[in-house]
């Protein structure tokens, strides 16, 4: 099994730094992120699903819209949940959906949630319930997954920084961009 993660963002502010320094990168710089598992989009059965069981449409079958930034210090800082077989659950204020981790023995669950309900989306559809719903599309070997993650975020970052070298110099940048190149 494979697993890929995207960020898909048009092209950075020219005020990247000094919204990263000021901590308005967390509200402001929004990008696509896209789940690649054996090379299929997760996202590819997202058109197309009603308001009411999925929220607004920053979810499509290219990938979700989220702020990034956010994102990414979110995963990182929570990661290690997934050794310790606890779930991550990542949400922004700015949309109404959770990114939904859930850890079991060697696999994690991985599916967004509408933060106002008990819908999912699971790679396949929406679905009602509960708990995180399992499919043979949403189950990812755990170590496969974080790589996958981890990769994708060293490749953002990177391009970050290849951008703007003067990111060296802010510590909180560096100090993720360390965190997933060690």
């Amino acid at each position: 099994m494979s697993f890929k993660f995207k960020i898909k963002l048009e092209e950075f502010p020219l005020n990247t730094v000094e919204e990263i320094q000021t901590g308005e990168v967390y509200y402001s710089m929004f990008g696509e992120i896209i789940f690649l598992i054996n090379d299929r989009n997760f996202f590819e059965n997202a058109s197309g699903i009603p308001w009411d069981k999925m929220g607004t449409s920053s979810m499509s079958n290219r990938g979700l819209t989220i702020p990034i930034y956010g994102f990414i210090t979110q995963f990182i800082n929570l990661m290690d949940n997934l050794d310790e077989n606890k779930l991550i659950k990542i949400y922004e204020d700015q949309i109404d959906k959770e990114i939904i981790m859930e850890p079991s023995v060697e696999n994690v669950t991985l599916a967004i949630r509408y933060c106002l309900s008990q819908y999912w989306y699971d790679g396949e559809g929406v679905k009602e319930s509960i708990q995180i719903p399992i499919s043979n599309y949403n189950t990812i070997p755990i170590n496969t997954f974080k790589e996958g993650m981890l990769q994708g975020i060293r490749e953002y970052l990177q391009k970050l920084l290849d951008q703007f070298p003067a990111l060296k110099s802010i510590d909180e940048f560096m100090s993720l961009y360390q965190k997933v190149n060690k």
